[in-house]
């Protein structure tokens, strides 16, 4: 391919992301990557620093700046997975932006959407591809799709295959937006946005929610 994409990203499940692109037929040299200077983002950075992707380390501060200066550069796509940061008007104006949002849109907006939908007792878990727009999560949707939860299930295994299922999807996301794909609008009164604020275990009195809530591999970083 010829095209290049822009990819905002960080932690370790971005590098399947890259390795995703990389089976689609793009190389390093038409990838960029935008990513935070972090200790645990170090697999990431290493694997970026290995096949010689150009990167660009950014904070709170100075995101969306940096990113504008870096759209002069004309990218087909931009790919938000994993992003900490909100994304201005002004940049989105300047290109196609993708994001992939660990959760069942408009359903659960935000984050830590699998923590919430096992407190709120739900069935299954989603994942979906939208467009970017200037309110939070609430793009066309290009692709969604759901994860029945399983009885063993923690957040970190649904967060685990929610991530894998959504990289798999990627080559038809790209495929859709390829072809002009506008997505299907949301119902923007439906569903609820949730902070980025984990809830009191205090509160939760149900002690295997609690571990189901909390649980992390041992070798986890």
């Amino acid at each position: 391919m010829n095209s290049k994409i822009l990819l905002i990203a960080q932690g370790s499940q971005s590098i399947q992301l890259v390795r995703e692109l990389f089976s689609l037929g793009y190389r390093p040299d038409g990838i960029d990557v935008i990513t935070i200077d972090d200790r645990k983002n170090l697999s990431f950075i290493d694997f970026l620093d290995y096949y010689d992707i150009h990167k660009k380390y950014a904070s709170a501060e100075n995101f969306n700046r940096l990113l504008i200066s870096q759209l002069r550069n004309k990218y087909t796509i931009v790919i938000s997975f994993s992003n900490p940061f909100i994304i201005l008007k002004e940049a989105i104006s300047k290109s196609i932006f993708l994001n992939f949002h660990p959760g069942w849109l408009p359903k659960y907006r935000g984050s830590l959407s699998t923590v919430n939908s096992l407190i709120n007792k739900e069935k299954f878990v989603g994942g979906t591809w939208h467009y970017i727009v200037t309110e939070v999560d609430k793009g066309n949707i290009i692709y969604r799709f759901k994860i029945i939860i399983d009885t063993k299930d923690t957040a970190f295994s649904l967060n685990h295959k929610i991530f894998s299922k959504g990289i798999q999807s990627l080559s038809e996301i790209l495929k859709r937006v390829k072809n002009n794909y506008s997505g299907i609008s949301q119902n923007k009164k439906n569903g609820r946005f949730y902070l980025n604020k984990f809830p009191s275990l205090k509160s939760i009195t149900n002690k295997e929610l609690r571990y189901k809530l909390t649980y992390f591999p041992p070798n986890f970083k």
